[in-house]
């Protein structure tokens, strides 16, 4: 790497950006060299939020994300925390190490609601099985890469990992009961790719959202005249090189309802799975 890409990467980790300072910080990271970490410290940082980014950045270039993981609750505050793993888990392929799946783990047991939240998207984007059609090769750079990224780290989920992240995840389902999350059903799905017969009280967890569990979505029909057409409606129709006088709108309403359909998938996984 020249010292002016060098120059400009150490500039957006010191700049406004959270999102082109991780990005940076990944690429620095390839160089394997500690010596940068220095560089990072030069001035005073203008806010919390860059001396957020300085604080990564040094622990990263002088001890991989090992660093992060060590330090986890120590980094600073939640939100931070929750905007750094929420970064990684967006762009995986810049993160492909194993000691980022022990950073997603940190992440699942933190203290904050928010983190623990980030740390699901994260998940879901390795520990998810792909479908058959999710296996074919993905047509852009971008999508090969996050794709060949999430099969890398699901390669090195070993069965201790495994066994945390369903603590992790069943810990959630818990405190679900008294403060509910807004992904249940990710969590479910989640548990359902890491439990397996043994895990009794995931098994548990879930049997009691059988009671608040069904269609997720009520679908309901209605005619709608040319004069009440949403504009967008209007747009879309437009681009077709349609006039219908009326059509029949689709309604999805949510019924605040787990959809059981997943709720029963991630059972029938974990009852096959042997320990």
């Amino acid at each position: 790497m020249s010292n002016r890409r060098t120059e400009y990467l150490l500039k957006l980790v010191r700049g406004k950006s959270f999102r082109s300072a991780l990005k940076a910080i990944a690429e620095l990271r390839m160089m394997n060299d500690a010596g940068l970490a220095g560089a990072v410290a030069q001035g005073r940082a203008p806010d919390e939020q860059r001396e957020f980014q300085r604080r990564i950045a040094r622990l990263v270039l002088e001890r991989g994300l090992e660093g992060l993981v060590a330090e986890w609750t120590a980094l600073g505050e939640a939100k931070w925390r929750a905007e750094l793993i929420s970064e990684i888990g967006q762009f995986l392929h810049l993160w492909v190490y194993p000691a980022t799946v022990e950073l997603g783990l940190a992440a699942l047991e933190d203290p904050s609601r928010e983190v623990q939240i980030k740390s699901i998207w994260m998940f879901l984007g390795f520990v998810r099985e792909p479908s058959a059609k999710e296996r074919k090769p993905e047509k852009t750079d971008s999508g090969r890469r996050y794709q060949e990224a999430a099969n890398t780290l699901r390669g090195w989920i070993t069965p201790a990992r495994r066994s945390r992240m369903t603590r992790g995840f069943a810990a959630m389902l818990e405190r679900h009961r008294r403060e509910p999350y807004p992904v249940l059903p990710e969590v479910v799905e989640l548990i359902g790719y890491t439990a397996n017969q043994e895990d009794r009280q995931a098994i548990a967890l879930l049997e009691e959202l059988r009671l608040k569990s069904g269609e997720p979505h009520r679908v309901s029909y209605e005619r709608v005249d040319k004069a009440n057409f949403e504009w967008f409606e209007k747009l879309a129709l437009a681009k077709k090189g349609v006039a219908p006088e009326e059509m029949v709108r689709i309604k999805h309403t949510p019924t605040g309802l787990l959809d059981k359909k997943l709720l029963e998938r991630s059972l029938a996984r974990i009852r096959e799975r042997a320990p």
